[in-house]
């Protein structure tokens, strides 16, 4: 019996993983119309990140300078791929797993700034594997032109700064995000979550409390 019931949690986890995936959706910006019901969790003012950690190429930068246009409607911090040095492709990481240590994420949204065909976003799992989107031209990533109707980096309009939202129902192994612009620069702001409610936490612990309780019954 311990061995089928080992079998069969270790099938779950499998299938789980293997199945994952992160449904999107935009919402039209110039300024941000807002983020509810979650809650900002990096706001790029100074810090601090709440366990969110950042990689790779990147500024955090106080407003807009050559080569880097802050999201329509900011007026203070915000991030940005690549460093803003004169190269004009990057790649940054901004990590979860601090915060992920002591809470989970239901979902996630940023601001999204002069939204750009060449800006490219992948969604990252535990051990910084790729996580497919569902809907997207292709799997593995969205790019600008998933979001935007003319993703063609307009610095002003509603169509290309958007509060980009990510639904990880699917995806529980969520870990990180990966920006990357192979163009001028992947400008975002005021990243903010929806963690589980206590209640599904509660019932979710009992549920598993349940499942072990059933399985050392049957072991007796």
């Amino acid at each position: 019996m311990r061995a089928a019931f080992t079998g069969a949690l270790l099938f779950l986890a499998t299938a789980t993983t293997a199945s994952a995936q992160v449904s999107f959706y935009s919402t039209s910006g110039a300024p941000d119309q807002g983020f509810a019901p979650q809650q900002v969790l990096v706001d790029f003012n100074g810090g601090p990140y709440n366990g969110v950690s950042f990689s790779g190429d990147y500024s955090i930068l106080a407003g807009s300078v050559s080569g880097a246009a802050a999201p329509a409607g900011v007026n203070s911090g915000f991030f940005a791929v690549p460093n803003v040095n004169g190269d004009a492709n990057g790649s940054a990481i901004i990590d979860f797993q601090g915060f992920l240590a002591t809470q989970s994420i239901t979902s996630l949204s940023f601001y999204w700034g002069s939204i750009d065909t060449y800006n490219k976003l992948e969604v990252l799992d535990a051990n910084l594997n790729v996580i497919n989107f569902v809907g997207g031209a292709n799997a593995g990533f969205l790019t600008g032109a998933d979001v935007a109707t003319n993703a063609n980096g307009n610095q002003t309009i509603s169509d290309t700064n958007r509060r980009l939202f990510l639904d990880f129902s699917n995806a529980s192994n969520f870990r990180a995000l990966r920006l990357t612009s192979n163009g001028r620069a992947f400008e975002i702001d005021d990243i903010a979550v929806a963690v589980p409610e206590p209640g599904s936490l509660a019932l979710l612990g009992a549920g598993m409390m349940g499942l072990f309780g059933m399985a050392r019954r049957r072991r007796i």
